[in-house]
């Protein structure tokens, strides 16, 4: 595709270089571990755990890096920004109240299986003996160490920081651990030492990207939690992580697909194409000179 841009003259030089290193970073999101979890769920699954047409359409455009839309348009969360045919400017808008709405939904899925393992999670609650203004989104005591975990969704591709970019272009989870280390980790590093006793204490930053791709931390605290959910649930801990982990990644495709429709990014009535016997999902896509369809198998109804 790069090659393609390229040789039309459509971009040259840095910008040449940096589309592709934009397209190295969501292929290796993408390929993260857990990160495309949202592709394999099944038939029985809560029904709340279906993204609708309109989201599947925009989650595999995104997923592909395939244009959302025929054209740019004012942005409808911000109302002043460019709704970009990529995307790009909805997934960095925090206006609106999505992105809280998509971080709460990972918050709450993690306190759930942190509560079916018997870890007593509490959310959102003072749990410093030192300040009460900082509240982490869950902490509990296991082991003997109290666990304070942040839950962060950051864009890879965003404009203002191309250095997200650079790092999710040289392994999954790139930018999500660029995003831990340059931001969370020092949140409670001060308050933690002035505990009575910090050795007792450990936090873990649990950042994913727009992609599903997470940091190495939150994998290895997320994958403890299942165990944990497992054994009080009498079924294996690869199960329990399937699951876990499916319910995250949905949260993160649907939460991101309807940030960019709310953005007036994508066209979703152009998403549904009614058949006999039921309905198929499609993705009506957008290329220079040409539309082709991306259709899913008919679901009856």
């Amino acid at each position: 595709m790069t090659e393609e841009l390229g040789r039309s003259g459509q971009l040259q030089g840095p910008a040449l270089a940096l589309k592709q290193v934009q397209i190295r970073a969501r292929i290796q999101s993408c390929s993260g571990q857990h990160a495309s979890a949202w592709l394999y769920g099944n038939a029985e699954a809560d029904p709340r755990l279906w993204l609708s047409p309109a989201e599947l359409a925009v989650a595999i455009r995104l997923r592909l890096g395939l244009p959302i839309a025929p054209m740019p348009s004012i942005c409808r969360l911000c109302g002043t920004g460019s709704a970009d045919v990529d995307g790009v400017h909805a997934r960095s808008c925090f206006s609106g109240g999505r992105r809280t709405r998509m971080h709460n939904a990972l918050r709450d899925v993690i306190a759930d299986f942190a509560r079916r393992g018997l870890l007593a999670p509490a959310v959102e609650r003072p749990v410093f003996s030192n300040t009460e203004r900082k509240r982490p989104d869950i902490s509990y005591v296991r082991d003997g160490t109290t666990v304070v975990l942040d839950v962060a969704v950051t864009f890879p591709l965003q404009p203002s920081n191309p250095q997200y970019a650079k790092r999710a272009a040289e392994k999954p989870g790139g930018a999500a651990t660029a995003y831990a280390t340059a931001v969370k980790e020092g949140k409670y590093r001060g308050i933690i030492d002035n505990e009575p006793n910090p050795r007792e204490w450990l936090a873990v930053p649990l950042v994913v990207d727009t992609f599903g791709a997470w940091c190495p931390g939150a994998l290895t605290e997320l994958r403890q939690i299942a165990r944990k959910s497992a054994l009080r649930e009498d079924r294996t801990a690869s199960a329990a992580c399937q699951d876990f982990f499916h319910q995250l990644s949905f949260q993160v495709a649907q939460g991101v697909a309807r940030i960019v429709i709310a953005s007036g990014g994508a066209r979703p009535d152009e998403a549904v194409h009614p058949v006999a016997g039921g309905s198929v999902t499609a993705s009506r896509v957008f290329l220079p000179g040409r539309t082709c369809s991306l259709a899913g198998q008919p679901r009856s109804q």
